[in-house]
């Protein structure tokens, strides 16, 4: 029967909060509000009844005057009681209601014996007391309504003997209590808004919960660089994790430097599967992605091949970062090579440069695959095959960077001079397959020559020189 629950929730508000873990929170709240109202309310007091005397009963001469100063006086003690009551430690106790109803109620009834000591013109303020009292006391509806009647009772037998008509009693109190009920009528508005922010603020936490539960779930497969954007969009444009996925992972096209290197000989080294991949494969491929990453490259690993490209958005430094990226990838297979006790693991790194769709071109759970689409990656690819040619292998030591044309048009455009090996394929009778316009590729070795020019370019430009 809702028309029952609305009767009970009007009447007493806070059982809305009953069975939430909000009730407490509210309690206390209430608490604070109600003792710090009182505290003002009743030094206001103090102060008006002492003023009341010196600026209104002495200057129209109230007779016995002695009567009303002790009355006015007597009236600020009582108050002066309720605010130290309030000022103190006391009001921890469960009652700390208790001593302001008594002393309001004290107000209320002293008023009406006003009337009788003083004029019946003064009888209207009891009510108008009363009225106050709901906004002061803030008890819910069924309280204030308790209140305002057993008030105005008391206040009866003081009003008559001042010589107030039944019909004057009778009307003013069922107005006055009806504008207590309707005006606490409000304390139910305030739960609910209470209730409401209440949920607001638990429904937010649990997005912000969600969002970075998702965003640590994302983290676990998807590259640094990424992630990293994911972080300055969510932090600074305020998007939620969705929203910055969405953006960030879109597939756009891009001037980007490609990085391609498949170990060579992995079928040979695949019939002692068991140590070879787990002694050298593994650990020389996230090794490698690694030195990816360090560069803010994309890394895609495919079994033992390593796919990254590079797309920051000042395209002078994807290159530069795709080759230095590469010969710390030799460095590394060159390094565990040295120390492991199976096969050696042989890598060609190719680069190329030039236009890409780059983004996920899966979905947002198992799916997701951030990747690269265009010609620079297929010219990997194909160049990667050509690699395997005698009359190109032969010019080749492992670890070698190749570079494409493309790649090293963009060096030139920065000026960056490298110690460069040119491969005509045309003398070495090699046709790099769908890329019958590719003449020549130039060869790389990984010296520190060439790493400390392309770290000082890089270097120079993060400073703007």
């Amino acid at each position: 029967m809702k028309w029952l629950e609305s009767i009970v929730a009007y009447s007493a508000p806070a059982l809305l909060l009953d069975g939430t873990p909000w009730k407490n929170e509210w309690l206390e709240r209430e608490k604070r509000s109600f003792i710090a109202v009182h505290t003002i309310w009743f030094a206001c007091a103090i102060v008006g009844y002492v003023g009341h005397y010196f600026f209104f009963d002495r200057i129209n001469g109230l007779e016995p005057l002695d009567f009303w100063f002790a009355f006015r006086m007597s009236m600020a003690g009582a108050m002066l009681l309720a605010l130290a009551f309030y000022l103190s430690p006391l009001t921890s106790t469960r009652y700390y209601k208790v001593p302001a109803v008594f002393f309001i109620w004290l107000m209320c009834f002293t008023q009406a014996r006003v009337a009788v000591w003083y004029s019946l013109d003064a009888w209207i303020f009891s009510f108008i007391f009363v009225i106050g009292s709901a906004f002061i006391l803030r008890l819910n509806p069924v309280k204030s309504f308790l209140f305002a009647f057993l008030t105005i009772a008391s206040t009866y037998f003081s009003l008559a003997e001042a010589g107030l008509p039944d019909s004057w009693f009778g009307s003013a109190a069922v107005v006055t209590i009806l504008v207590v009920v309707v005006i606490r009528g409000a304390n139910i508005a305030d739960v609910k808004n209470f209730l409401l922010v209440q949920q607001n603020a638990a429904a937010q936490k649990q997005i912000i919960e969600l969002n970075l539960e998702f965003a640590q779930r994302i983290r676990a497969f998807i590259p640094k660089v990424i992630a990293d954007r994911l972080d300055a969009l969510v932090n600074e444009k305020r998007m939620s994790i969705l929203e910055a996925s969405v953006d960030v992972l879109r597939p756009v096209t891009k001037e980007v430097a490609c990085l391609f290197s498949d170990i060579r000989g992995f079928t040979q080294g695949s019939k002692d599967l068991e140590a070879f991949v787990s002694e050298s494969v593994l650990p020389e491929v996230r090794a490698c992605s690694d030195a990816v990453e360090l560069y803010s490259g994309i890394p895609r690993k495919i079994g033992d091949l390593v796919f990254a490209y590079f797309d920051d958005e000042n395209r002078a430094v994807n290159v530069p970062r795709a080759l230095i990226a590469a010969m710390r990838m030799s460095q590394v297979n060159t390094d565990m090579n040295r120390t492991s006790s199976t096969r050696e693991i042989r890598r060609f790194i190719l680069v190329s440069s030039g236009n890409a769709v780059v983004g996920n071109v899966g979905g947002l759970d198992s799916s997701m695959e951030i990747t690269a689409l265009g010609s620079p990656v297929n010219f990997l690819s194909r160049l990667d095959d050509a690699t395997k040619e005698p009359a190109l292998a032969a010019h080749l030591t492992s670890g070698d960077v190749l570079i494409s044309p493309s790649a090293k048009q963009v060096l030139d455009e920065i000026n960056i001079e490298l110690q460069l090996r040119r491969l005509d394929l045309d003398s070495l009778g090699i046709e790099i397959r769908d890329f019958p316009e590719t003449k020549f590729v130039l060869a790389m070795p990984p010296s520190a020559s060439n790493q400390e020019r392309l770290e000082m370019f890089l270097e120079q430009l993060s400073k703007g020189t």
